[in-house]
């Protein structure tokens, strides 16, 4: 197997030396014994060595690393083999265990009975993600009091069928820091990661954890920096985490709204999904004028953040053709929203025209409630506020999507007609002419109703390398 195919196999993504530099420094890790239970290339042992109390070890599957990591000042500490079938041998052995485990790709998930029964998350399960059976082998081979810090894919922390994992977690760990990682860290995977760190110890429900969101490597140095001198402003209490379902940090950092005067977005429209076929049965028609045709509305139709171009791209389908649904069929006043793709995903147009039409299964469709205004609502998810909020319903460790479940719960403020109808204009009027600088207007016009807005939703202060909204300054909201 070339060095290729193993990294596409065991889902090896190797981590940049600084992030390496940081983790060590979030747990502290200044002298005892260290283990990296999956080594790879070696980058969180080099760190340790500068910090001469530390005794690194290592061990990984694939012997070229250990080859490659013997011929130097590690020689005599690292271990070939399965690190989820050797390692159980070190139960409570180490101070400090930290690394980046190879994640599970769909077809390579963990089903040897044998390896499952030994594992509390893997026991009476048919299958397990290699990641979460690493997650608890990190703490399985630390002493009580022992400290850990790992990369996990973003989906253990906030997937809905993952819960169990998390309770795990609070129950056999004293966690002290989440931190969120952008997209592309690692080189050759656009895969969501966090950095998750804490004690081998049971928690005590005061224990306070911080939690920090970064978009590039200098401001993950500096969230560090603040955490290591528990100077970091964002926290949470064990007691509180442990009644959340999501604990990415962006969505921690949205605050309980705490008013009436919010709705569910849900509670304005009646969500569906579009339409169309795949493979073979996914062609276009020829237009012709003795037939009626529908134009299939897809992502590409769609302006950044928000808009449509129905002539940027034109697919046509008749009522023949496998691809038509008549519940995919779009009426005129209806909000049409992207749910998948990285670039794309939470982009939003009401559609407005005449023509005969039809979304794809990219896009969720809105029908507002009587007395609804869809452009209001349309608005609201094409601010920058919006967009914010989109991103922590967002899932997917490589390509992000939106689930119907999770945008019907999506926040609304609701205001008094007349400063609804005067948003709703400004942003229909600002999408017809394509006006320059919409969103940042957009955003003021939100603030100026609805006061607390930046303590309910705090966005970033600065650019952000979010795909759901590219290229957008932000401003700094007033109270």
């Amino acid at each position: 197997m070339t060095k290729e195919d193993k990294k596409k196999f065991y889902e090896q993504f190797f981590t940049p030396p600084v992030i390496a530099d940081g983790m060590l420094k979030l747990i502290g890790a200044e002298s005892g014994d260290l283990i990296d239970p999956s080594c790879g290339d070696g980058v969180f042992l080099r760190a340790s060595l500068k910090y001469k109390g530390i005794k690194p070890f290592g061990c990984d599957i694939d012997e070229s690393h250990i080859k490659d990591l013997n011929r130097g000042a590690l020689k005599g500490h690292l271990l070939v083999g399965d690190s989820l079938r050797i390692l159980l041998n070190y139960k409570d052995t180490f101070d400090f265990s930290v690394g980046n485990p190879p994640f599970s790709a769909q077809e390579n998930l963990i089903t040897d009975p044998h390896i499952l029964k030994l594992f509390t998350l893997g026991n009476g399960r048919k299958s397990q993600a290699m990641e979460i059976l690493f997650l608890e082998l990190f703490i399985y081979i630390l002493k009580q009091g022992g400290l850990f810090s790992i990369i996990l894919p973003e989906g253990i922390i906030s997937t809905i069928s993952l819960q169990y994992v998390r309770n795990w977690l609070i129950d056999n760990t004293q966690i002290h820091s989440i931190i969120s990682l952008p997209r592309k860290i690692f080189n050759g995977t656009s895969s969501k990661c966090v950095i998750l760190s804490g004690k081998k110890m049971k928690s005590d429900k005061r224990d306070k954890i911080f939690f920090a969101s970064c978009n590039d490597i200098s401001e993950f140095q500096q969230i560090v920096e603040k955490i290591s001198k528990g100077k970091l402003k964002d926290s949470i209490t064990v007691e509180e985490l442990a009644k959340i379902n999501d604990w990415r940090p962006e969505r921690l950092s949205i605050k309980d709204y705490g008013t009436d005067s919010w709705m569910l977005l849900s509670e304005l429209v009646t969500l569906r999904t579009g339409f169309v076929k795949y493979g073979k049965e996914r062609y276009f028609n020829v237009e012709s004028k003795t037939q009626d045709y529908y134009q299939l509305i897809v992502a590409r139709n769609f302006l950044p953040t928000a808009g449509l171009d129905l002539r940027r791209v034109v697919y046509l389908i008749d009522k023949n053709n496998p691809s038509f649904s008549e519940k995919a069929v779009l009426k005129k006043g209806e909000i049409l929203f992207v749910r998948v793709g990285i670039g794309c995903c939470g982009r939003v147009a009401v559609f407005d025209s005449d023509i005969n039409a039809q979304a794809d299964d990219w896009i969720h469709i809105m029908t507002p409630q009587n007395g609804v205004n869809p452009y209001y609502v349309a608005s609201w998810i094409a601010s920058s506020y919006g967009q914010w909020l989109i991103k922590q319903m967002s899932h997917g460790v490589g390509t992000i999507s939106i689930s119907k479940s999770k945008l019907s719960n999506m926040r609304v403020p609701r205001l008094s007609n007349f400063q609804e109808d005067e948003i709703a204009d400004y942003f229909r009027n600002a999408m017809q002419k394509k006006e320059v600088g919409w969103q940042e207007e957009l955003d003021r016009r939100f603030r100026k109703y609805i006061k607390n807005l930046a303590v309910l939703i705090p966005f970033p202060t600065k650019k952000s390398s979010c795909p759901l909204r590219q290229k957008q300054d932000q401003l700094a909201a007033t109270l």
